[in-house]
């Protein structure tokens, strides 16, 4: 009999990323067990490819969730192609002018630059300690009905994105179109725009990396596991616990 296919979503940049060899000896792990690996980040495509380049391996991800969950893209062939349906599914509603009009006069904010901009996605630096400000901004907007998410992580980075848009409805939308069920897919993260794709109404499991920052060290659930080791070592901990890999 068939097992049910699973999927690992996992963000790069501290998580994946940070210790070479226990990310390609993660990544052999997951290809032994038959488990399919999207990396849901902030990076573009691009910028995720170099890495992999990088790494020095012939694995791909089947699937790339991309610049915070405004972009989904699939494997096809030797490349990658974008999903349409999705940024379709997300792109209008949302007044990003208005949004920015109101981060520019409210908080100590900065655009970041030209290449991480998009028609569905505004990314600004802000002051360290700024956690209070943002959330009091985005109860705000939440009055103005602005259709807005706003993702703040690392202590210094936010981004403002439709409000259908975000790391947990494009790991969903990947889990759908590749035939995963909720209960089949581990995502894992270490800061703050991870949480979304960690929330427990999505139904999947999820595992906070020993590096993790504050935000997500402080995010407690059933289906929440925090592991001691940092980056790749810390996925394999939690898929061990998760009884996806033997340890």
């Amino acid at each position: 009999m068939t097992s049910a296919p699973r999927l690992l979503a996992t963000d790069l940049d501290g998580t994946f990323i940070g210790d070479d060899a226990a990310a390609l000896e993660l990544w052999a792990d997951l290809d032994a067990a038959g488990i399919q690996v999207a990396f849901s980040t902030g990076r573009h495509l691009e910028s995720i490819l170099d890495f992999v380049e990088e790494l020095g391996t012939p694995r791909r991800p089947v699937a790339c969730v991309a610049m915070v969950g405004t972009e989904v893209w699939f494997r096809h062939g030797e490349g990658f192609r974008r999903d349409q349906s999705y940024t379709d599914a997300i792109a209008g509603g949302w007044d990003i002018d208005r949004v920015s009009e109101l981060v520019d006069r409210e908080l100590d904010a900065e655009l970041q630059p030209v290449e991480w901009q998009t028609e569905v996605k505004r990314s600004w630096f802000v002051a360290p300690g700024s956690a209070s400000a943002v959330d009091e901004l985005a109860r705000a907007l939440e009055g103005y009905s602005l259709g807005v998410k706003l993702i703040h992580s690392g202590d210094r980075f936010l981004d403002a994105l439709p409000a259908r848009a975000g790391k947990g409805e494009a790991v969903r939308h990947v889990a759908e179109r590749l035939g995963v069920e909720a209960d089949n897919v581990v995502t894992s993260g270490d800061t703050g725009n991870d949480l979304d794709m960690m929330r427990p109404e999505l139904g999947f499991r999820s595992i906070v990396v020993g590096n993790a920052a504050p935000e997500l060290k402080a995010f407690e659930g059933a289906h929440v596991f925090h592991a001691t080791a940092h980056f790749a070592a810390g996925i394999e901990e939690g898929l061990v616990h998760h009884g996806w890999l033997s340890s």
